[in-house]
């Protein structure tokens, strides 16, 4: 099936001469390697960079290299959705012979092959991530003090203890002290079917009592879940509560919408409404915490 998702690049081959990229270049193909889609105004926070000028130069030179690609066609601006820039084969291989990994953390090239090709809902989910990245910045400017690992990072081999399917992210904040916590975050869009939730709320139960967490000899993740809406957070709560209710494991699971996702900055990340097996009391409605208070 033809893609006309895509935009075509005007060269159609390499050019014969190539600059060394600077770090700036190199952190935009970090970033889309990592996230695997990113809007430029998105690589513009994530740069800290005020004007989107600077970020739109450098952008195109990237794209004229055919180090990134981008989708984006008529339907883009009718919707007003900007550009989803992305990382093709070249740009990873020149990731990947530019700058030092750790030999147990390797780009794995073939996960992006078909990148060019992924739904529209992928680059939303994509985008969510990202989002969320971006605004954990914002509440732990010092980035010693939070961890954030994608997909990209957790599916390889040194971390073959994490549940699978992997979450969408993996957070760690407070990681210079000893008051550490770790969270596994999931986002579930309008298009996620309801029965997916429940199967991912099982699973993570099933990994508690599995025990492979213990070997980091850390305290178990709390599950982060954010829902495409209110209600369905509710409906999920309610399904959360009796399947600790079933279970023997003890695990923290907290909730919030997307929306709330999106705006944690706004709220000083106070957006998550915790969860145990007795389930919610209408009279006394819980108050959102940070990730610290949970």
């Amino acid at each position: 099936m033809t893609n006309n998702n895509q935009s075509s690049n005007p060269h159609t081959s390499e050019p014969k001469y190539r600059k060394k990229l600077n770090t700036e270049q190199l952190d935009v193909l970090e970033l889309l390697y990592r996230f695997r889609f990113a809007s430029s105004k998105q690589i513009a926070v994530y740069q800290q960079k005020q004007a989107s000028k600077a970020v739109s130069k450098r952008l195109k030179i990237l794209e004229d290299q055919g180090l990134i690609s981008k989708r984006y066609d008529k339907s883009y601006k009718l919707r007003g959705r900007p550009a989803a820039y992305y990382l093709p084969p070249a740009g990873a291989r020149t990731l990947e012979t530019t700058t030092e990994r750790h030999p147990d953390e390797p780009i794995n090239i073939k996960r992006i092959y078909k990148d060019k090709d992924v739904s529209e809902n992928f680059i939303e989910h994509c985008s969510n991530i990202l989002d969320v990245y971006l605004e954990l910045g914002t509440l732990f400017p010092k980035k010693d003090t939070f961890t954030y690992a994608t997909n990209s990072k957790l599916n390889c081999e040194k971390y073959d203890f994490f549940p699978s399917p992997r979450p969408d992210a993996y957070i760690r904040i407070n990681k210079t002290t000893k008051n550490e916590k770790h969270f596994f975050l999931d986002i579930f869009e309008v298009t996620q079917p309801y029965f997916i939730l429940v199967r991912r709320i099982k699973k993570y139960l099933k990994y508690s009592e599995d025990g492979d967490w213990s070997e980091t000899d850390t305290d178990f993740p709390t599950i982060l879940i954010a829902c495409a809406t209110a209600s369905v957070q509710k409906r999920l709560r309610k399904r959360i509560a009796k399947e600790l209710q079933d279970s023997y494991e003890e695990i923290t699971f907290a909730t919030t919408t997307i929306e709330a996702l999106k705006d944690m900055a706004e709220t000083n990340g106070k957006i998550w409404l915790p969860i145990d097996e007795d389930g919610d009391d209408p009279d006394e409605p819980q108050k959102p915490v940070g990730l610290r208070d949970l």
